[in-house]
């Protein structure tokens, strides 16, 4: 079931002329708004919260990645209701609710005294915040907006989380270093709060709040496109149970949560592992910078190639940078190495998010993205509830972080064989 039509019409986003721009591109600029916020704040920034708190709360680094634990369990159990909701409700205002939640959440976490207050922050508001404004939503109504050029406009989506990464996380180590972590949370929290008036603004449900029909052209769809359409059928024929008996549904899952393992664990734990190395502060955070720079590369580059390669092509080269990223980690254990492995992990980081919110909308339909990426999530819990503790477990009790990098490679190696399985079903008559 489609979202209503939205009858806030009073600000509308530029509606296209004879030669003008397509609304939609709008609507991608909003979304991906959102993804840097979340992406910024959150995810990229992990590794600046990690290693403050352990200074602060001198706790063991098992203890302090259950922060990246409470985010992952809570928005993956969360995630099927978000799913069902942005499937049938205005995800306009479910992302102005989310982006709320998260300037909250960020003001509560401002005030933590101890790290159980940090968790119960990264258990409840911060999760409402990342699955209301992040890859689910955004997917479902890019998804509405485009066919021909849904890749493509999923991956520029998805580089807000880059830009994010690239201008966050030093500005958030330059306000933990110049003022305090407090202080520099408050501002992070009212940033959020004045990014709701551009999701007012620009955000629509579906092209025909603005009397559009849809993309234009949308019907000169590209080789690849036609290819992966063909195993696409009708919103209204894949129910959760339907989404829970399909093949395709299952490889889907397992591919992207061994790629989303890998991101949000290096991601935790790649500031630790400098740290071991003697790199602190602003040299930690160029690593970040650097990743998110490839990063922006990689999902627009990413989201252009499945448009024409198709997403099993792509998914096999997305497992071969972050692969040879961990290898450059694991043979190179010094700043130079460190600089190197961001740069070529950056190129993998940037096409999981478009090849994991692509999958779904190509298999099951535009109108079924949310739900399936909302049932997806809890699936994902026991390998990325457990990848970021058990990095820090590793460390702990090894000293190294090699055995991190040979288990994050195994994962890689996970996602390519289910990628080559999933060609397989995608061929065969009955893909359900």
């Amino acid at each position: 079931m489609s979202s209503p039509p939205d009858l806030s019409t009073n600000i509308t986003p530029p509606t296209p002329t004879a030669q003008g721009i397509y609304p939609g591109w709008w609507i991608v600029f909003a979304t991906g708004s959102g993804q840097l916020i979340q992406g910024g704040f959150v995810f990229w920034s992990m590794g600046l919260y990690t290693a403050t708190f352990e200074d602060v709360f001198g706790a063991p680094r098992a203890q302090i990645n259950l922060i990246e634990t409470c985010l992952t369990v809570a928005t993956n159990l969360l995630s099927p209701v978000a799913g069902i909701l942005i499937d049938r409700w205005s995800i306009r205002h479910l992302m102005m609710i989310g982006m709320a939640a998260m300037g909250l959440g960020l003001l509560v976490l401002s005030q933590a005294g101890t790290l159980f207050h940090v968790w119960a922050v990264w258990a409840s508001l911060i999760p409402l915040g990342v699955l209301l404004i992040g890859a689910i939503p955004s997917a479902a109504l890019v998804s509405r907006w485009f066919i021909r050029r849904r890749g493509l406009a999923l991956g520029l989506t998805a580089t807000g989380s880059s830009v994010g990464g690239f201008l966050i996380p030093p500005l958030m180590t330059w306000m933990f270093l110049e003022w305090d972590w407090r202080t520099a949370l408050i501002v992070a929290g009212c940033v959020c709060f004045a990014v709701i008036p551009i999701f007012y603004c620009l955000l629509r449900n579906q092209p025909s709040d603005l009397g559009l029909s849809g993309e234009p052209d949308a019907q000169q769809e590209t080789p690849a496109a036609k290819t992966d359409a063909t195993v696409s059928i009708d919103a209204s024929d894949w129910g959760i149970p339907d989404l829970l008996k399909s093949r395709i549904f299952w490889l889907q899952m397992v591919v992207s949560g061994s790629l989303l393992a890998v991101t949000l664990g290096m991601l935790a734990n790649l500031s630790l592992h400098a740290k071991d190395l003697g790199v602190t502060g602003q040299s930690t955070a160029l690593l970040y910078s650097i990743i998110a720079i490839c990063s922006f590369s990689g999902k627009a580059l990413t989201g252009h190639l499945m448009d024409r390669l198709g997403i099993q092509r792509c998914g096999y080269l997305v497992c071969c940078f972050l692969s040879s990223g961990l290898l450059i980690l694991l043979l190179q254990q010094n700043y130079s190495g460190l600089l190197a492995g961001a740069f070529v992990m950056g190129l993998g980081y940037g096409g999981v998010v478009p090849l994991w919110t692509n999958m779904p909308a190509r298999a099951f339909g535009a109108g079924s993205v949310g739900r399936a990426l909302g049932v997806m999530n809890p699936l994902h819990i026991p390998i990325t509830a457990t990848s970021a503790p058990l990095a820090g477990y590793i460390s702990d009790t090894t000293g190294s972080y090699d055995g991190v990098f040979w288990m994050y490679g195994g994962c890689c190696a996970l996602a390519a064989i289910g990628l080559t399985i999933m060609g397989s079903v995608l061929t065969a008559p009955d893909v359900k």
